[in-house]
């Protein structure tokens, strides 16, 4: 007989509603059996043959069977089969006389939920049936709550779509068949890799061996954002999020369609784009006015106050004549080193490389910075927004240097990457900083700061890391494309 343990201490389950269905020949044993079950509290049906047993309509009533091995009508290999059939919700608990085992077992594998072999002992009886019973609750639950939650997910406003280790679907809600235009029946079994560009479908599979394998992730357990495909073959970018479900074998998927705030952060993208070109165009327009004009201007006036310098015998003219002269051009220098600053003529002209070239120079000679000059060029950009972001992002960095390095010593290195790209790296080895404490300690000379470089690489599809620690100097490190932004694909470079 199997033994059964006593149910966990604090359980407390009432008697159902649904009766019992008792069927048992044996009078004493009926008996015995109707004395234990109605001291319970459990509401009882007895039968006492086979044909008694399947005279009834109502089989979703019950919640237990208990079954007799031998009935003189029938054997169980008949009934049990038949009673599956007409009361699926229904435990079924067999009683019997004999002691074969191979009874017992082929009782088990039928999906009996106990057996006992009589004389019946009341207690383990009674524990038996608190455990079907509390089986049943907690399938009753289960049950419950995966309605609830499929309501709910086939009401929901996101796609939410479940793949098996084999990366196959195997559900579609109505939200995703709303984005991806196929239904819930045509996609089901095939490859999730369906729903991808053709560059990621060819590797879908092989990311997903490499997860099950190493637990290695890359997209499972976070929010990412990615290209997908329709059944009409147009891509669109969402948002999706993928839980693993080991317990049922499955990963579940939360996919949102951000088409409308891609489109939104791509026209905030353009017009700030467009201010900042505007902003270049201004600073080109107001450089031209001062050497074009101002300069021309002052340039005559120091060739007037010269003429009048020789003229005049008046000792004190002439030194007050000489005096101007020197402020005058103190002035001129002013508004070249401006004029290079606002628009160097010679990054346009002659591009980045000479630019920097000058820029080392100018730096050495205004602020005793010495920049030492790596620079490829093979990684030359051609393109002038794109010289012209990098220019003022290095000329920024070596601002920081002079200002907050205590070191009269800088590094820059220009190289050519891969796929288009181009790296440049600002280092020194002066006292470095705490790189958690950034927004109070960075600042360039004029007061803009870190966050202007990355507002200026994001127009140029760029990337920026700082890496610094105390003592042990900096190291600025610059990534972008050579490839101007209205050209690069949608997806991006980075």
């Amino acid at each position: 007989m199997k033994q059964e343990s006593s149910m966990s201490a604090g359980v407390t389950l009432q008697p159902q509603g649904s009766p019992i269905l008792l069927v048992e020949p044996d009078p004493e044993s009926r008996n015995s059996l109707l004395q234990i079950l109605a001291g319970d509290g459990y509401p009882v049906e007895t039968a006492e043959t086979v044909a008694q047993l399947f005279d009834r309509n109502r089989w979703s009533d019950y919640f237990l069977i208990i079954l007799e091995h031998d009935l003189p009508d029938g054997s169980i290999e008949e009934v049990l089969p038949r009673l599956k059939q007409l009361a699926p919700s229904a435990e079924l608990l067999v009683i019997t006389s004999r002691t074969r085992i191979e009874n017992m077992i082929l009782a088990f594998r039928t999906g009996v939920a106990d057996y006992f072999v009589k004389p019946i002992d009341p207690d383990l009886f009674r524990s038996s049936i608190k455990r079907i019973l509390q089986n049943q609750s907690v399938s009753s639950e289960l049950l419950q709550t995966q309605a609830e939650l499929k309501a709910i997910v086939e009401t929901a406003l996101e796609a939410v779509i479940t793949i098996n280790r084999s990366g196959l679907i195997q559900s579609f809600n109505p939200a995703a068949e709303k984005m991806f235009g196929y239904r819930a029946h045509e996609i089901i079994n095939q490859n999730v890799s369906v729903l991808t560009p053709d560059a990621i479908r060819a590797v879908h599979d092989r990311y997903l061996t490499r997860y099950l394998e190493t637990g290695q992730a890359s997209i499972i357990g976070s929010r990412r954002e990615l290209m997908a495909r329709r059944r009409d073959g147009s891509l669109f970018p969402i948002e999706i999020s993928v839980t693993d479900l080991p317990q049922f074998g499955l990963f579940a998927g939360i996919i949102g369609d951000i088409s409308e705030r891609k489109q939104a952060e791509q026209k905030q993208a353009d017009l700030t784009r467009a201010v900042a070109v505007a902003a270049q165009q201004e600073r080109r327009q107001l450089a031209d006015i001062l050497h074009d004009h101002l300069q021309q201007v002052l340039v005559g006036v120091r060739i007037h106050l010269d003429i009048a310098k020789n003229d005049t015998t008046d000792e004190f003219i002439r030194q007050t004549l000489t005096r101007a002269d020197e402020l005058l051009n103190q002035g001129i220098e002013i508004t070249r080193s401006l004029t290079a600053e606002l628009n160097p003529v010679v990054l346009h002209e002659e591009g980045l490389v000479t630019a920097l070239e000058w820029l080392s120079h100018n730096m050495q000679e205004r602020y005793n910075l010495n920049v030492t000059l790596d620079l490829d060029r093979q990684a030359e950009p051609q393109h002038d927004t794109i010289k012209v972001a990098l220019y003022e992002c290095i000329r920024e960095l070596l601002f920081n240097v002079v200002k907050h390095s205590e070191t009269t010593e800088a590094r820059v290195c220009m190289s050519l990457l891969p796929e288009n790209k181009i790296e440049i790296v600002v280092s020194d080895q002066g006292v470095g900083f705490d790189t958690e404490q950034l927004d109070h300690q960075i600042s360039d000379a004029s007061g803009i700061g870190l966050s202007n470089i990355e507002f200026r690489l994001s127009l140029i599809n760029g990337k920026f890391r700082l890496e610094s620690t105390r003592g042990q100097g900096t190291v600025a490190r610059i990534i972008a494309s050579l490839t101007p932004i209205e050209n690069a694909a949608l997806s991006g470079e980075f």
